[in-house]
């Protein structure tokens, strides 16, 4: 989730999530973290790396932020599953956008844009919630649920068969065109420990479920998974 961290810190984890989006096999990627504010700078705002997602943002009140957002769209290789081979690569992607926060106390909300640099991968846009339910000097703990809305470039692209891939699928599958709508539901627990005032652990694990035209795609093996990261982060 995109948002604003006090103070500066670093960090890395590592995620383990499905190879794609319906895989049924999983992959670990290394996901590095930054917080860092402005000061000195001629502005007001902080920038951030969290995941795939990075960006600056710009306070706008006690309770708003708003800023630029940058992001990684990974992609997909047919030797990636066997139902895929035929079908052609998905290339990784950058990806550019907007996103607006809201928070107040232990509750937070807020809204994402990212629209894919390749031509014809399409945008997508991401409404996300979260709560700490558990907050104290040494430890924090938040529960979180995303959903994702994708146009139909971006449904055609990740879920899509068209009728060139279907000729060339090994498996046979039926052309395909999924609508624009939403195509995804996440929800995640996460806990940070704070080892001393510079050091803490973090770890997060999560669940969620494929909706719709995505979920109804020949190349889905499993519409649900599970996902988490375990990693660790300095304070400066």
């Amino acid at each position: 989730m995109a948002q604003q961290v006090p103070g500066n810190s670093v960090g890395l984890n590592l995620g383990v999530f499905p190879r794609y989006q319906g895989a049924s096999t999983y992959r670990v990627l290394p996901l590095p973290t930054l917080a860092l504010t402005s000061h000195g700078l001629p502005f007001d705002g902080s920038f951030f790396l969290q995941d795939l997602n990075g960006g600056v943002a710009f306070p706008f009140g006690r309770s708003i932020t708003f800023g630029l957002l940058v992001g990684v769209g990974l992609g997909r290789k047919q030797d990636d599953a066997p139902i895929l081979n035929g079908l052609g690569d998905i290339d990784t992607s950058f990806q550019y956008g907007l996103f607006a926060r809201w928070h107040s106390g232990p509750a937070s909300a807020d809204i994402r844009f990212l629209q894919a640099a390749h031509a014809g991968y399409g945008n997508h846009v991401t409404l996300g919630v979260s709560y700490a339910v558990f907050d104290t000097p040494r430890d924090r703990v938040t529960v979180s649920a995303d959903t994702v809305w994708s146009n139909g470039p971006a449904e055609q692209t990740y879920f899509g068969v068209d009728s060139e891939q279907a000729a060339n699928s090994a498996a046979g599958l039926p052309v395909y065109h999924p609508s624009a709508g939403f195509s995804r539901v996440d929800g995640r627990l996460a806990w940070e420990h704070r080892l001393n005032p510079r050091w803490s652990l973090r770890s997060s694990i999560g669940a969620g479920s494929l909706l719709g035209d995505a979920a109804n795609s020949p190349v889905v093996e499993h519409r649900a998974a599970v996902f988490g990261s375990v990693g660790a982060s300095y304070r400066f």
